[in-house]
């Protein structure tokens, strides 16, 4: 799987471009930086050939800059959890006022579910639906190269996504960082943050540690 990691700036989410014939985003930024993002998209890709945009969760610093992307690339498929994109589509996110634009509607075309699988690149992602930070995060996972697309909830040296926004649940939290426990994980790209190169699971089950840590 070829992954080229573009850095969020600012409050951005990290972007993450998979090369090949399905050529597949993974989140898109809060929009504030797109020629930054295009910039680094070009390097790698025509923008044309990207064929869909995978939304770990509902927050404006990983959806907000689809609508930018799309007025260059064309009306490509936009995914996201079913819970995540019943809020994108009615452009219910609160956290899209802590970026200082209102929120507004999403078209997301395909909703995902716990278990699917998704073409992204020229490999499959499974889908695993990790309620915490937000109802619709999830994150994304390839079996064979042993990678984790975290979204925000967990992140680098045992960080864990916040769960004190509108629709976060500490147990939920939990939940799912045990269910991230169960995967074979070298390599996460995570939501915001450092990639992690090797051993992440380490970085997972530290990551459980703090949380349960920080509820003592």
């Amino acid at each position: 799987m070829e992954v080229h990691w573009i850095r969020g700036k600012g409050l951005d989410s990290n972007i993450y471009l998979i090369r090949g014939d399905e050529a597949t985003l993974i989140d898109a930024g809060t929009g504030l930086y797109h020629s930054y993002v295009m910039h680094e998209i070009k390097k790698h890709v025509n923008p044309k050939d990207i064929k869909k945009i995978i939304l770990t969760h509902e927050h404006a610093d990983h959806y907000g800059g689809v609508p930018k992307i799309l007025e260059e690339i064309g009306n490509v498929e936009v995914a996201s959890h079913r819970s995540a994109a019943e809020k994108l589509r009615k452009g219910s996110d609160i956290t899209s006022l802590f970026f200082g634009f209102p929120p507004f509607p999403l078209d997301v075309s395909l909703e995902l579910a716990d278990g699917d699988r998704i073409r992204a690149g020229d490999d499959e992602l499974l889908v695993i639906h990790t309620p915490g930070h937000s109802p619709g995060s999830i994150c994304l996972y390839n079996e064979e190269e042993k990678i984790l697309f975290s979204g925000d909830t967990v992140f680098q040296y045992g960080s864990f996504g916040r769960f004190d926004l509108p629709g976060g649940d500490v147990n939920a939290l939990l939940d799912s960082i045990e269910k991230l426990l169960s995967m074979d994980v070298d390599i996460i790209y995570p939501g915001h943050g450092e990639v992690v190169l090797e051993d992440g699971k380490d970085h997972i089950l530290l990551a459980m540690d703090n949380l349960k840590a920080a509820l003592e």
